[in-house]
């Protein structure tokens, strides 16, 4: 029991809220899903997405296609549909198919030919739609991203922020300001973890993923078979000194191809697992049990009814924790990083427990529990240190030294 001693030593106090992660890249025209089916209302100011986001659940978002948010949506069970929109312009001869390479085409049918390819879809296209006045054509993809163009121009109107494919990639600089991830769609991306702003974009290719440097000052990101060190600031490369090997790279790269995403705190009690189901879970070291799971969800999206329909599509494929242990990132294929927080005292109490006013009953639980037990009764404690080390105190767990649980709790009103 001594690692839990521990754990409630160094506990920070202030209450335990249930956050939802921070977000680096815009949710924006993302359906969570494949898409299936795209259709304009007669106005031409509503967009309304049918994806599937799990067995037998379909989600229909409607969006305001000027902006590209969610306006509102709802899971329901398939059905047979019938297109209600033609993905064809009113009143005249042109259209939009999706080619043999599922690229989003937009054709003259009278004349035979076709106009222009709309290409900015890293997954293939499965739906198309054109609006009632001629003016906007939407289009949707297998990897849940819906992108708005002019249908005179054909270029984007409203251009997704972040990732436009799967993250595959996530990096913390050592310092935890500054996170870096690499996306299927050939490019790195620098975020200030502060405020989530996108701070600069690199041209990324050959496979690999963008890392800092050791001393943080620098990314390296791969380009066409080599790997750049550039500056996060200007952008301009920097001649690095010879990189340190990673001893866990291979192993990292081995368990990635089998669908499984490993980060261990940096205190080393803790390992997040993630996996293709798209649940994250917070694991002991020390019991090997799992203290806490993490879902996301959609952005702007109602809660799904459960995990595998939250994450169906959208699988964990790379982990990281801030250097002080407070945050996981988490990148998939939702085409965003996600910043969980993930100290004591932001594990959601269920209501009761927060109720809970016997430091006695939250010990015994803290140390005869399972380890999800265990940690709600830690955070519960960790909002009431007075209590808690008044406990401590008096029933120090076993195998710790009474004066080693003394000096630790009094190290706690310094």
């Amino acid at each position: 029991m001594r690692y839990r001693v521990l754990i409630v030593a160094g506990l920070i106090s202030g209450p335990a809220v249930a956050a939802e992660p921070a977000r680096l890249g815009d949710g924006r025209f993302r359906a969570g899903g494949p898409v299936g089916e795209l259709v304009f209302s007669p106005d031409g100011t509503e967009l309304t997405s049918w994806a599937r986001v799990g067995p037998g659940v379909v989600r229909r978002t409607v969006w305001d296609p000027a902006t590209g948010r969610p306006l509102r949506a709802a899971d329901e069970a398939p059905a047979a549909r019938v297109r209600l929109s033609p993905a064809s312009y009113p009143n005249d001869p042109r259209g939009v198919v999706i080619d043999p390479a599922g690229v989003p085409v937009v054709r003259d049918f009278a004349a035979g030919r076709d106009l222009a390819r709309l290409t900015g879809h890293h997954a293939r296209a499965t739906a198309a739609a054109v609006s009632p006045d001629g003016k906007r054509i939407a289009t949707g993809s297998a990897d849940g991203l819906i992108r708005v163009w002019d249908a005179a121009a054909y270029r984007p109107l409203v251009e997704p922020e972040g990732h436009a494919g799967a993250v595959r990639g996530v990096a913390v600089s050592p310092d935890g300001r500054l996170a870096v991830s690499t996306g299927c769609d050939g490019t790195a991306r620098v975020w200030d973890l502060a405020s989530g702003r996108e701070l600069r974009v690199f041209a990324a290719a050959g496979g690999g993923v963008a890392t800092f440097t050791p001393d943080g000052a620098a990314v390296r990101v791969p380009e066409a078979g080599r790997v750049v060190t550039r500056d996060p600031v200007t952008g301009l490369e920097v001649v690095p000194g010879r990189p340190a090997a990673d001893p866990l790279a291979l192993p990292t790269w081995l368990l990635g191809q089998a669908g499984v995403s490993l980060a261990l705190s940096p205190d080393r009690r803790t390992l997040a697992v993630g996996t293709r189901a798209g649940t994250v879970d917070l694991v002991e070291v020390a019991s090997g049990q799992v203290r806490r799971r993490l879902v996301a969800t959609q952005a702007g999206m109602p809660v799904p009814p459960s995990p595998l329909v939250a994450q169906a599509f959208l699988p964990v494929r790379d982990l990281t924790f801030t250097p002080d242990g407070t945050r996981l990132l988490s990148a998939g294929g939702d085409h965003a990083v996600r910043a969980w927080p993930v100290g004591l005292r932001d594990v959601p109490l269920p209501a009761e427990l927060r109720r809970e006013t016997s430091a006695a009953k939250l010990w015994d639980q803290m140390t005869t529990g399972d380890a999800a037990t265990a940690y709600r009764a830690m955070a519960r404690l960790a909002a009431d240190p007075p209590a808690a080390k008044a406990m401590a105190r008096r029933r120090p767990a076993a195998g710790v030294g009474a004066i080693r649980v003394a000096e630790l709790l009094d190290g706690l009103g310094r």
